[in-house]
């Protein structure tokens, strides 16, 4: 079996997914991912969490302001510019918290993390990963990660939301490597959630955390000025990427739930196993259901939309942490409904 942790894009949002780690690893610390798959404030998260410090994620998603991530001001004053905030503090803080040693240990654990990133001169989805093999992706490109700096420099280009942060140049440090200059930013430009990477990799149990909740509501706020309507603009475009991220994985593993029964069906009634596998196996024809099974997947999401306005990026340590606790809450009800057997945490 293998267990993948997906993580959506939400800016401070991502104090809910606190939340909901946080609970689910009290209740069962013998819980672990092999793979990890982060978009955005989700990139910020997974490399902590592959390496279960939660303490620090949690003074993290509770402790920062707005101007510890970034440095806001007036549109006019960057009209020139690349971005309308500067994302330097985030910077910063990556530099200082997702240090040489954390990166060793990762890649000394073996786990795989999956960073989304969207390249602007290439308009492609790039993921890049500390795993050596990268499934077979298909809608997107794989990027191996070569050193520490290139860890945080994919890990920042996650995390910063084009036209408000500035755009970041992944591989300028990758000796040869043809695509130096070119501009790396916000992977949920594309990918809100990577469920579908963790389904390339091997996944068979893949627990989803969306910042995002499933109904959306109506805000009867006047927008009244172009700022407003910029951000609000960008965070309707990044729920409706979302809605799309997850039709197809779920109706692919609906096919796979389809299939078992059918081959269940057959040996019931009285064809052998050989015969169903040769059944289902076309010659000179690959098909992406041949020798899959069904995946088990578990979703987490808030019941009403969070604080942190549009994009997440409003950072207010009062907000962040009653997102925790509704992070905690849902957790909770999700053990509850559990039935024994449902998992196993091993």
């Amino acid at each position: 079996m293998s267990r993948a942790l997906v993580i959506s894009g939400g800016g401070s949002k991502g104090a809910f997914a606190v939340g909901v780690l946080k609970k689910l690893f009290n209740a069962f610390p013998e819980l672990d991912f092999d793979i990890y798959v982060g978009t955005s404030t989700g990139s910020l998260m997974a490399p902590l969490v592959a390496l279960k410090e939660m303490d620090m994620l949690e003074k993290l998603y509770s402790n920062q302001k707005t101007e510890d991530i970034v440095l806001t001001g007036r549109l006019g004053d960057r009209i020139n510019d690349v971005s309308i905030f500067d994302a330097s503090p985030l910077k910063s803080l990556l530099e200082k918290n997702y240090t040489d040693q954390r990166y060793n240990e990762i890649k000394a654990s073996g786990k795989k993390i999956f960073l989304t990133t969207t390249c602007l001169q290439s308009e492609a989805l790039v993921v890049f990963t500390t795993s050596d093999h990268a499934g077979e992706p298909v809608n997107y490109e794989a990027k191996k990660i070569e050193t520490a700096d290139h860890f945080r420099r994919a890990v920042l280009a996650s995390a910063c939301q084009p036209v408000f942060m500035q755009p970041v140049k992944v591989n300028k440090n990758i000796a040869g490597d043809p695509a130096r200059h070119f501009q790396y930013v916000d992977g949920g430009v594309r990918e809100y959630a990577g469920v579908q990477m963790a389904i390339d990799n091997g996944a068979t149990e893949i627990f989803t955390i969306l910042l995002s909740p499933e109904e959306t509501t109506t805000d009867a706020t006047e927008l009244k000025d172009l700022f407003s309507i910029l951000r609000k603009t960008i965070d309707i475009f990044t729920d409706d990427v979302g809605k799309n991220d997850l039709i197809i994985p779920a109706q692919y593993n609906e096919a796979l739930q389809y299939i078992e029964a059918v081959k269940k069906k057959m040996i019931r009634n009285g064809i052998s196993a050989s015969q169903v596998k040769d059944f289902f196996t076309i010659r000179g024809r690959e098909s992406p259901y041949e020798d899959k099974v069904p995946i088990k997947m578990y979703t987490f999401r808030p019941k009403a939309a969070l604080n942190g306005g549009p994009g997440g990026l409003s950072f207010d340590p009062v907000a962040m942490k009653d997102m925790i606790l509704k992070g905690e809450a849902i957790a909770n009800d999700f053990i509850a409904a559990l039935e024994p057997g449902d998992i196993s945490w091993a």
